[in-house]
């Protein structure tokens, strides 16, 4: 897969929006308010009641089992397979990404992502999606191509508006 995507140049840096109350006030219309106190509770639950390995392996599993049901059509090309990434994510209500080539890898992007700009002190909210979206991109990624040993890693550090993942080896 990577080799057929190789031609293509690092992607842009999308530019960065000031969090506002808008902004705020979208994100919070994004995350369904009939689901946002049970879905932030869960999170909380599991991270403090669990190792954190545990938690985050169990919403890694969840994210493998959405992506099973959620599939992408077959790409060529790493424009192609970011367009139909984003084709996806905004009929899930999940954001934007954009993706670029990093040594043997793709650098994944992803930006606007269910409850960023709520209250989440504990921060176990942006984990439990973090890990979900590893195992979604996970079997995106070797649907279009990837071996079965890579997978999508989040790389920590990225910053409070962009969470950064890498697929490959």
């Amino acid at each position: 897969m990577l080799k057929s995507l190789s031609s293509r140049a690092a992607a842009p840096e999308a530019a960065k929006v000031a969090d506002t109350a808008d902004l705020r006030y979208l994100a919070a219309r994004q995350f369904s308010a009939q689901w946002r106190a049970v879905m932030l509770a869960m999170a909380d639950e599991l991270f403090e009641n669990f190792s954190a390995q545990e938690a985050w392996g169990f919403y890694r599993q969840i994210g493998l089992r959405v992506s099973r049901s959620v599939a992408l059509p077959p790409v060529k090309t790493l424009d192609e397979l970011e367009a139909s990434l984003n084709v996806v994510l905004a009929e899930m209500d999940w954001g934007y990404v954009s993706l670029a080539l990093a040594d043997s890898a793709i650098a994944i992007r992803h930006r606007a992502y269910p409850g960023q700009h709520l209250e989440d002190a504990s921060g176990h909210w942006r984990r439990a999606f973090c890990a979900l979206l590893e195992g979604v991109y996970t079997v995106w990624l070797q649907s279009q191509g990837g071996r079965p040993e890579m997978t999508a890693t989040h790389r920590e550090g990225s910053s409070d508006d962009v969470l950064e993942f890498s697929y490959g080896l």
